[in-house]
């Protein structure tokens, strides 16, 4: 039985489980005695505890997921890098890889491939905006919840701009089958990195399988490196040709012919789930074509079965047979192509004298509600609109649209513009009473930021506990404002809390006032026929209240019972 189950880390994560094992670490479910949550607890290896390499890798990947807060990113609640156990806590995900859902399923629907791709671009867009390059995007670290979320996980081998690198070594070979060409030769790496292996995951989504295996990992960086993938039309006939573009295009041998960002490669995807009839103007040197089929016989081969043929007796019958069946053939697919090409010349030159092209309009940046009202673009085109949250655009301006600007195309169609809710608000959450770093990931998960401000508070609250918020708790505020936490520190003790005496004897009373920095105090003896002699009867001031360290302290002192006269 592993040693941690049933430990405590830190006096609140109840280690129940592990959950999965990985090169440098092994992740546990784990109880938050304090928030009463599940949540998941990633240890670092004992093995590895004193070697600085895998430390500094370790804690490098809690600084790349610290900065990040996204929906689609797990987030991260804990560390520690300290003494003898070194973990990161962070959400637990209760659900299944990306590869499981795979594996079950073989080739994935359309929507269900855009759903995902989509939510991995946008958390990979928000990392690529902060400095974290993942390099290690693969569907073995991207967690799917039963509600179709995905979560990207692993940040082990994060580049993070400004920090200290860490460059490829034996423990990402086996993430081979999704790493690039860069990433392979151990060269320089960037957000177009992790573009390919996106491009890798969605080859593998749309038709089942990897584009390059082989026994040897050593032999799948080389495929990378060398070899072009084949075509996953050819694995999947009824692929579009657009999904086939952005497959190619994402996984170009050269870095400067993939996707630039994140944010270009899911415009596409969008497109096309629009229009699954888009295509794009991409050049062959832009996307890594197919090699051509390698299944032709071997030379020695085609000049054995040639001079086979030529020695035979009937070859010259045998070959004028041939060329006649041939020539009929030919000529009648020639025939038939010709009609066909007639009548789509015919029908193409009809339609083109019944449609009006016109040039699709600039809509990015204005009102949408002027553009609703403009008589000239409801006569020309259909206007549908989408909405999401943007932190710099005002609401109600138009951010994006498809088809773009200057675009030639039928009139009556439609334009899909993507409309600026404007700031996303939320609420901020009650933190009083927490402490400084239960408070700062409360606030994290709520999209905002926390800011300390030490505070000199009452003896009544805790050391290092949060006395208020600036803006208040409930208070609306934009997503990523700023919350200033006024986190308790005590000063010399002007106050104090008085303890419980009753019942106690004369001797365990004085000891407690001068536990607590109570030195004024007076005795008074009673006769009490309820308490026995020599301890406590009542106390001036009641136990836990707070009052001057001057405050004079009156105690009542049996006498035991009256005396009979």
């Amino acid at each position: 039985m592993d040693k941690m189950i049933g430990s405590v880390l830190n006096g609140r994560y109840l280690i129940q489980e592990v959950v999965g094992v990985g090169g440098m670490a092994v992740v546990y479910k784990a109880k938050d005695v304090l928030e009463n949550r599940w949540v998941a607890v990633k240890v670092l290896k004992d093995e590895y505890l004193k070697d600085e390499k895998f430390r500094r890798r370790f804690f490098n990947e809690s600084r790349a997921i610290a900065i990040l807060s996204h929906p689609n990113i797990v987030d991260v609640y804990d560390v520690n890098f300290e003494g003898d156990e070194q973990y990161i806590v962070m959400e637990y995900v209760d659900g299944q890889t990306l590869k499981d859902r795979m594996v079950q399923t073989g080739p994935l629907s359309m929507d269900e491939a855009v759903n995902y791709m989509r939510q991995i671009l946008s958390a990979l867009q928000h990392a690529h905006e902060r400095g974290v390059i993942h390099r290690d995007i693969k569907p073995h670290n991207i967690m799917l919840l039963p509600d179709g979320t995905l979560k990207v996980a692993d940040f082990g081998i994060a580049h993070v701009s400004n920090f200290d690198t860490v460059t490829m070594s034996e423990l990402a070979i086996g993430s081979v089958h999704y790493i690039s060409p860069e990433q392979a030769k151990g060269q320089a790496t960037d957000e177009k990195s992790d573009l390919y292996s996106v491009g890798v995951i969605l080859y593998e989504m749309m038709t089942g399988a990897l584009p390059f295996d082989a026994d040897s990992p050593v032999t799948v960086a080389l495929m990378q490196v060398q070899n072009k993938p084949r075509d996953p039309s050819e694995l999947r006939p009824d692929l579009p040709a657009g999904m086939r573009q952005i497959i190619l295009k994402a996984m170009a041998k050269q870095p400067e012919n993939r996707y630039q960002n994140a944010e270009t490669m899911l415009d596409d995807l969008m497109r096309l789930d629009i229009d699954p009839s888009v295509t794009f103007d991409y050049t062959e040197e832009d996307a890594a074509l197919p090699e051509p089929d390698p299944v032709s016989p071997a030379p020695e081969e085609k000049g054995k079965k040639k001079k086979e043929k030529k020695n035979s007796p009937n070859a010259w019958k045998e070959k004028y047979i041939r060329n006649n069946i041939l020539a009929v053939v030919a000529g009648f697919l020639l025939a038939i192509i010709v009609v066909l090409a007639g009548i789509g010349g015919m029908v193409t030159i009809v339609s083109d004298l019944h449609q009006e092209y016109v040039t699709v309009p600039a809509l990015v940046g204005r009102e949408y509600r002027a553009v609703e009202l403009d008589a000239s673009l409801s006569r020309n085109f259909t206007i549908t609109a989408e909405y999401r949250n943007d932190n710099n655009i005002a609401a109600g301006i138009i951010i994006s649209q498809y088809p773009e600007e200057g675009e030639q195309t039928i009139n009556g169609k439609e334009i899909t513009v993507v409309v600026s809710l404007g700031q996303r608000m939320v609420t901020v959450p009650s933190v009083t009473g927490m402490t400084e770093l239960q408070a700062t990931a409360v606030l994290k998960n709520n999209g905002l930021i926390a800011r300390k401000v030490s505070e000199v508070g009452s003896v009544t609250q805790d050391e290092g506990t949060i006395l208020r918020v600036s803006p208040g708790e409930g208070e609306s505020v934009p997503e990523g404002s700023t919350v200033t936490i006024y986190v308790n520190v005590r000063a010399a003790a002007t106050q104090v809390r008085v303890p419980g005496m009753l019942g106690k004897t004369r001797e365990e009373a004085l000891s407690l006032l001068y536990q607590a920095g109570l030195n004024n105090f007076s005795f008074v003896e009673v006769y009490s026929d309820e308490v026995a002699a020599g301890r406590i009867v009542s106390q001036s001031a009641a136990e836990d209240e707070v009052v001057d360290v001057s405050t004079l302290i009156v105690l009542t002192v049996s006498l035991g019972g009256r005396p009979v006269e």
